[in-house]
């Protein structure tokens, strides 16, 4: 039996906690401040288009029919980023022409579409021999045709291939070598069911064998079990040739976005050191969410015996929160107040509240999407977003804006509407463009889906790894119409959820050295990274940087072999993995005291 006094002991304590919780509540209430977009700005505040850096001179040059060709394109890419000056020549002779005679202003890269090379002319071959001579860098963005190779010696010789064994084999895997791209070492060989489904890679390839001095990359795993690794297929691989490395790419990986991280690793492979600017910037979009009108019911009834204002908010919502939780990536999600905007049922205003509270606490970011599966104009659908939003939170202003499957002329007309006055920055989808990061107009960026949060085979994979390497900046999109329209009954939430979390924890676990931003603090960091320039110098063991362009931080990849870094001056840095650091340069010089590593390891 409880005593009086400690029945009184314990109402007081119970009400103690019923009123703290209280507070809490109240309090995170009071102030979450989400009647107002933290991340919104007047984007002609922020630097602009103007202000993104351009390279005088010539550092890389590409070889190619035409210009805006896929590997050509990657090329300029490549070297925007990297701040070097690019040329396009249409032939060797071309270039070969406007060479200085004293060295001075030479490129440092040559990269070569063989189709543009007349390879019946025995002059090319003096010609990129004289390149490599002088101490230019080659790079076969892909390789010539077999029997060009077949007929050509010292061209083969150039490359570094002995002997050509088959002209066509099929390998069952491909086996990347760690040290190339960030990340390690990868197999991308199926064993499984499930992993065949993942196999997407180009199997089917030239079989080449290589002379001593070369250095492999990536290798094909051929069927045969029984020879030896030295003998297998090459795929991507350096031959020392003179003053100079040639690289050759045996196969289509230099055609898209993955080709940025090729040349990337390529640039590191040249000399006992590298640095370069990268993004830093780690996102998770969710498109298309939450739902705030009673759409599809008949479907939604079915397959979740709920609404789908009821599915997004008490099956998806916790499920989404608890990945972000469990990964290292900024959270932004791109709104649609609704998807059919012909079946007369409207959004429901209160739910706008409820997840704005909920996305702000979750220190997430709100956006707009473009998507729908009406028939009309985006003009319209804008403003019936915009009538909608401003009769529930007049003061709110979006930064950011799903393009979706909206042409670059509907996207600027979209850019024009009141709904996006504010809009500083477009998350386009996905595809095999290399321009992943620039600007749409004169004052909003354009940020690249990188992949796709419910897909990751092989070769996404492969470009994953690429991307980061080159620009340490990743975007998975996690779209969610397709759980309000699905295309059968195996497009549930159940499955997409596992998928998702097990490709954010299992494929971005190497990059989690990285910051994790929204899609408008990645914005910012965009256009901190167009504007900058820099200078960098090594005496002895240390390393001079000097950034200009911004004032704001700016990171660097540091790649070295044998070293580390001892200490520095202007800024700070952590190991993201053996040999690679990521620098944070917080003033315009920095330095970089480097001193030998106690593992040594032979290149």
């Amino acid at each position: 039996m409880v005593s009086k006094r400690n029945f009184f002991a314990i109402t007081i304590i119970m009400a103690i906690t019923f009123f703290l919780f209280q507070f809490v509540n109240i309090a995170k209430d009071r102030w979450n401040d989400y009647e107002t977009n933290s991340y919104a700005e007047d984007r002609n505040t922020l630097a602009d288009k103007d202000s993104a850096y351009e390279v005088e001179g010539t550092s890389v040059v590409y070889i190619g029919k035409e210009q805006q060709d896929r590997i050509g394109n990657v090329a300029a890419d490549w070297a925007h980023y990297m701040k070097k000056g690019f040329a396009y020549y249409v032939s060797l002779a071309e270039l070969e022409a406007v060479l200085p005679d004293d060295g001075e202003g030479k490129p440092q890269i040559v990269v070569i579409d063989p189709d543009a090379v007349n390879w019946k002319d025995t002059q090319e071959i003096r010609r990129l021999q004289d390149l490599a001579e002088e101490g230019i860098n080659l790079v076969f963005g892909k390789l010539p045709d077999v029997k060009i190779l077949k007929e050509n010696k010292e061209l083969c010789d150039l490359l570094g291939i002995r002997k050509i064994k088959k002209e066509r084999t099929t390998v069952k895997g491909l086996h990347l070598y760690e040290g190339f791209l960030l990340g390690g070492e990868r197999i991308y060989q199926a064993e499984t069911k499930q992993e065949k489904k993942n196999q997407d890679m180009e199997l089917t390839v030239p079989w080449f064998q290589l002379e001593s001095g070369t250095k492999v990359y990536m290798k094909g795993i051929p069927k045969d079990k029984t020879l030896e690794e030295e003998a297998y297929p090459v795929v991507i691989w350096r031959n020392s040739f003179e003053k100079a490395s040639v690289f050759a790419v045996n196969g289509n990986y230099m055609e898209d976005a993955t080709g940025l991280g090729l040349l990337t690793g390529m640039l590191c492979e040249m000399s006992d050191y590298a640095i370069y600017p990268v993004v830093n910037a780690q996102n998770l979009v969710i498109a298309n969410y939450p739902g705030f009108a009673e759409e599809n019911d008949a479907i939604m009834e079915k397959m979740y015996s709920q609404s789908v204002r009821g599915v997004f908010r008490d099956i998806i919502w916790p499920s989404v929160n608890a990945i972000h939780e469990k990964n290292n990536m900024g959270l932004s999600f791109m709104l649609s107040p609704q998807l059919d905007y012909s079946d007369k049922k409207e959004p429901v205003g209160k739910d706008l509240r409820y997840y704005l509270k909920e996305i702000n606490e979750a220190r997430a970011e709100a956006g707009l999407s473009a998507d729908m599966v009406s028939d009309i104009d985006i003009r319209k659908k804008l403003a019936e977003d915009e009538k909608f939003v401003r009769s529930e939170m007049p003061e709110f202003q979006f930064a950011s804006f799903y393009q979706g499957k909206l042409s670059e002329k509907e996207l600027a007309k979209a850019l024009e509407q009141p709904v996006l006055q504010n809009v500083c920055t477009v998350i386009k989808a996905q595809d095999d463009q290399s321009n992943l990061l620039d600007y749409e107009n004169e004052n909003v960026t354009g940020q690249r889906v990188v992949s796709d949060g419910f897909s990751h085979t092989y070769s996404e994979d492969f470009r994953v790894k690429s991307i980061e390497t080159a620009l340490g900046y990743s975007s998975v999109l996690a779209d969610m119409s397709q759980i309000v329209y699905p295309e059968s009954e195996k497009d549930g939430w159940e499955k997409f959820s596992e998928k998702l979390s097990a490709n954010i924890s299992t494929y971005w676990k190497d990059f989690q050295g990285f910051d994790g931003t929204t899609v408008s603090e990645c914005d910012k960091r965009i256009r901190n990274f167009l504007s900058l320039s820099y200078r960098e110098e090594r005496k002895n063991n240390i390393i001079m940087l000097e950034k200009e362009g911004t004032d704001e931080p700016a990171w660097f990849i540091l790649r070295i072999h044998n070293e580390e870094i001892e200490k520095m001056g202007g800024g700070s840095y952590k190991k993201l993995e053996e040999g690679v650091w990521l620098i944070q340069a917080d003033s315009n010089n920095v330095i970089l005291n480097l001193k030998s590593s106690e593992t040594q390891k032979y290149y």
